[in-house]
Order: C-alpha cells, then sequence, then structure tokens
C-alpha cells in the first residue's frame, strides 16, 4: 500500500487558527490589564510623592516661625507643567513621581492635605479627613472652602447658550424652546433672568415661582451692539439690538413687471410702475441685477406685464439646523 502524505486537514487548520486567536484575546486582556495597573499604580505613587513635598512645605513655611505662619490654607495646582503655589507661583512643589495631566493640593492650617490629581484615565484622590490615595476612574476636585473632594465642577456659567447637534439637551441644559419651569428647580438660571432684565418671566412664567426660557426655535442669533464694519460706501455694517430682544423679519415688497425689470421698495406698497423709477434694478444677460452697489442675483421666473405685488419676510442664507440650548 501506498503510505498517505501526512498534513492537516481544513478542518484542523480552522481549529487551530481558533485557538490562536482565543489565546491572543485572552494576552490582549491581560496585556491591557498589567498597563493599567502599572498607570493606576504610577498616579497613585505620585500622589504619594506630592503629599510628601507639601508636608515638607507646611514645615518650611506654614508652622509657627516659619515664613509663611498664619496661612489658613495654601492650594497647590498644576500650572505650565509645574505644581506651584497659586498665590506665589515662585513656589513649586519637587516630587517623587511623574507629573499628572491636571492636579490641586491643598494643605490647611493644621497641615492635613487634600489631594486630587488626574492622568489620561484615571484620578488620585484624598480628602483631609482620609489617611489613603484612592485611584478612581470618575473626575474628581477639591472644594477649597471644605478640602472635601466632588466631581470636577462646571465652570460653564448659567445663562450660556450653545449649538448642540442632538435632539436632547446635553446634562447642566435646557432646550431654548420657551418652555416654563420653577424657579426653585433651576435657581441659577431663574436668577440671572431677574439680574439681566428686571424680572424672572421676561421670558415668560408668572415671575413668582415659574420663570421661561427662551424661544429659539427657527431663530439665528446676532451680536448684540454696533461693530466698527463699514462697508465700500461709508454705510455702517452691523449693528444688534440688546440682548435677549427679538427682532422681527425685515418686510420687503417686491413688485415685478415685463420681462426687462424686476423693482423692488422696501418703504413703498401697492404702487405702479410708473412710481418706481430708479428703484428698477436692471438685469445683465446673466441675469443678475444692478441695486447701484453692486450685482445681485434673483431667482425665480420674470413676470408678465402685470404688475404683481408681494411681501417676503425674510432672506435665507444656506443653513443648518442645531438645538439651540441654555446652561442652568
Amino acid at each position: 500500500m501506498r503510505n498517505r502524505k501526512k498534513g492537516f486537514t481544513l478542518i484542523e487548520l480552522l481549529a487551530v487558527i481558533v485557538i490562536l486567536a482565543v489565546i491572543a484575546l485572552i494576552a490582549t486582556a491581560s496585556i491591557i490589564s498589567i498597563i493599567n495597573r502599572a498607570e493606576k499604580g504610577a498616579l497613585e505613587d505620585s500622589a504619594y510623592g506630592i503629599i510628601e513635598a507639601g508636608n515638607a512645605f507646611y514645615i518650611n513655611h506654614v508652622l509657627p516661625g516659619s515664613s509663611d505662619e498664619g496661612y489658613e490654607r495654601i492650594n497647590f495646582e498644576i500650572l505650565g507643567g509645574r505644581f506651584v503655589n497659586v498665590k506665589n507661583k515662585d513656589e513649586a512643589l519637587e516630587f517623587k513621581g511623574s507629573m499628572p495631566k491636571t492636579g490641586k493640593l491643598q494643605i490647611n492650617a493644621n497641615g492635613d492635605t487634600a489631594i486630587a490629581i488626574c492622568s489620561n484615565k484615571y484620578c488620585a484622590c484624598k480628602t483631609v479627613s482620609e489617611t489613603r490615595v484612592t485611584v478612581q476612574k470618575e473626575d474628581c476636585e477639591i472644594d477649597e472652602e471644605t478640602g472635601e473632594i466632588g466631581k470636577r465642577k462646571d465652570a460653564t456659567p448659567a445663562g450660556t447658550v450653545i449649538s448642540f447637534m442632538g435632539n436632547n439637551a446635553p446634562d447642566g441644559y435646557l432646550i431654548c424652546d420657551g418652555a416654563t419651569y420653577n424657579i426653585s428647580e433651576y435657581p441659577n438660571l431663574a436668577e440671572l433672568m431677574k439680574t439681566e432684565f428686571g424680572s424672572y418671566n421676561y421670558f415668560g412664567g408668572d415671575g413668582t415661582s415659574t420663570f421661561a426660557v427662551p424661544d429659539l426655535r427657527g431663530e439665528f442669533l446676532r451680536g448684540t451692539g454696533t461693530n466698527s464694519h463699514v462697508s465700500r460706501t461709508g454705510i455702517q455694517e452691523g449693528s444688534g439690538s440688546a440682548v435677549g430682544v427679538h427682532q422681527r423679519a425685515t418686510v420687503l415688497t417686491i413688485i415685478a413687471n415685463t420681462e426687462q425689470y424686476l423693482g423692488f421698495s422696501p418703504t413703498k406698497s401697492g404702487v405702479t410702475s410708473s412710481g418706481w423709477g430708479s428703484t428698477y434694478f436692471d438685469s445683465d444677460a446673466a441675469g443678475r441685477y444692478n441695486a447701484g452697489n453692486g450685482w445681485i442675483r434673483l431667482s425665480g421666473t420674470r413676470e408678465s406685464t402685470t404688475n404683481t405685488y408681494s411681501n417676503v419676510a425674510t432672506a435665507r442664507p444656506t443653513n443648518t439646523s442645531v438645538l439651540y440650548c441654555i446652561k442652568y
């Protein structure tokens, strides 16, 4: 009998590939776990190194007889790649470990320390009443009044309006749809309304227990005040009403007659073509119309010799809709 040539069958080959893939997945998970533990350990070591440096600073600067005797508390923060004293940026902590991405250290008058430092993935935190550092995935921040640790505070002021590419308001914001809310539920935003506009119910609500957010649906926002831009003909180009004032669209009366002319006037309505005179736009072969200060292009079909009138409420540029939201 002829000897059969030894080799892998297709099923055996597939089985080997599957086994190798499982091993790779296990190895990858193990490697990631090792990297995460190393990052957490390095951050924890840095936290203790910073605390040790803070204790040394306290002994040399805060204890009775030291140069800064009488400090109630001292705050250190990472600025420009250095862990510096917020009140005296020439004083910086030298510590064992790597510099965190962000961080703060507080030392109170008794020498107790609170720390909150963060890397890309983790934060190391300790309050003034704790002795051990905790490493966690959540952001943490020091309350400068109490030395306690909480989640990082959002410094965005109430009343900030954002354009959000979504159908629901993000955390900390309300949709600008004119809705009414209880003053007690959103006191910061309600107080802003009263401070800026003189009453809680400037945009709606009863002004006693409820207030309303502005209704910005379908609106373009515009800067308040008068800018410094001047057109080529010397006309001041930009101005806006006071903050919070809604302005209606400009209404233009348009008349179209004959195949040669299309005229408009923002102040006249219901007049015959003979009353327009120089308000006509002369058209060129490209279908553009000269208003005296340059060429513009008007779309649409030219009318017959019969005069027609219409009011145009807005001139709409190309646009994409977003959700306007206000910070509370």
